[in-house]
């Protein structure tokens, strides 16, 4: 199809989150939802009926639709390698939603088979789209910290206490670290971002507060290869809470609940901080990844976040879970085995 048409979009997996995230992408004018595919066909039904697309009664229908060029996989973790195969193997492009896949194993082969069709593979880690992680990323970019002396960040909340054994988070197997996997994911990619590559992490986890199979709790200390070293913290318990924040020789930063507060000592009363608050960059998130995803596929160029950008998050999430249970730091290329050679 032209590059001067939308990309048009199968969807994979009709859940709260694909509804959530359509609600918002289908203003993106780059990218056009044709039609969808769920394994209970009355919940497909139910998300065409909302977005005014049409329901593939297969996977592969849905793949070899005549008007999809890419699919977008919103299924559980453990269903995206599969999807991602077809695609490939159909000349379609992937864009799934973080993480890549529950495995370094799917992750690896995910990145293998679209290199080998040669067809994009993104992965949907939308955090850093936001306009708050924008907004670090320019300050950063403006030298506006001066030296950088650590980061932290924490994304909880209490999504582990309502669940039940018949959900996949429910289950180690299906969803392995729980919150680092669904929820500290996010802040791992996003620190990518903003500083690069983490080298190793040190973790301790807890898994005594829920009755489900997964850790309800996970603590993380970052060494970035830039030397730089983070804390991240996640739970599955607590109310909603989302922050970052970067301290500097000259300033530090506070993200939290789309804001972002600068704060600079005074230089000739360094006891007293002054404050200000960032305007924020206006962006919808959901509609600027499906925007980056055709850019990708039309100019047949790397997207921002691609295969090895969410292999690098996954590997620091399998390199937190050796550390948790092994009682030591741990590299990530270490957690990655000889799959590290997809890294940059």
């Amino acid at each position: 199809m032209g590059a001067d048409r939308p990309l048009g979009v199968g969807l994979v997996g009709t859940g709260g989150w694909a509804r959530g995230f359509w609600a918002e992408a289908q203003t993106c004018p780059d990218v056009e939802l044709v039609a969808c595919w769920n394994r209970t066909a009355e919940r497909a039904e139910r998300f065409a009926e909302q977005f005014c697309c049409e329901v593939s009664p297969t996977l592969e229908a849905l793949v070899d639709h005549p008007r999809v060029e890419a699919i977008a996989n919103f299924a559980a973790n453990n269903f995206h390698r599969l999807p991602t195969e077809i695609a490939a193997a159909a000349k379609k492009h992937v864009f799934t939603d973080k993480p890549i896949a529950n495995t370094i194993e799917d992750a690896a082969a995910m990145i293998r088979c679209c290199e080998q069709a040669g067809v994009t593979l993104m992965v949907g880690h939308s955090s850093r789209y936001a306009g708050t992680a924008r907004t670090l990323k320019s300050l950063l970019d403006s030298g506006r910290f001066g030296q950088l002396a650590m980061a932290e960040a924490n994304l909880s909340h209490s999504g582990g206490t309502r669940l039940t054994a018949e959900r996949w988070r429910w289950h180690k197997e299906e969803a392995p670290g729980g919150p680092l996997m669904q929820l500290s994911i996010h802040m791992f990619d996003t620190m990518h971002y903003l500083f690069g590559p983490t080298r190793r992490v040190t973790a301790l986890s807890s898994s005594s507060l829920l009755l489900s199979e997964i850790e309800d709790v996970f603590l993380t200390l970052l060494e970035f290869e830039s030397g730089l070293v983070a804390y991240v913290g996640t739970n599955y318990l607590s109310a909603s809470v989302s922050f970052i924040r970067i301290y500097g020789r000259d300033a530090s930063a506070y993200s939290e609940e789309g804001s972002v507060v600068l704060a600079a000592a005074r230089k000739d009363e360094p006891w007293i901080t002054d404050r200000e608050e960032v305007p924020i960059q206006d962006i919808n998130a959901p509609a600027a990844e499906m925007a980056e995803f055709a850019r990708a596929v039309r100019t047949g160029t790397a997207p921002e976040t691609g295969g090895t950008e969410g292999l690098l998050a996954l590997g620091v999430v399998w390199a937190c879970l050796i550390s948790a249970e092994q009682g030591r730091p741990v590299e990530v290329r270490e957690a990655l085995g000889e799959d590290a050679s997809l890294l940059p």
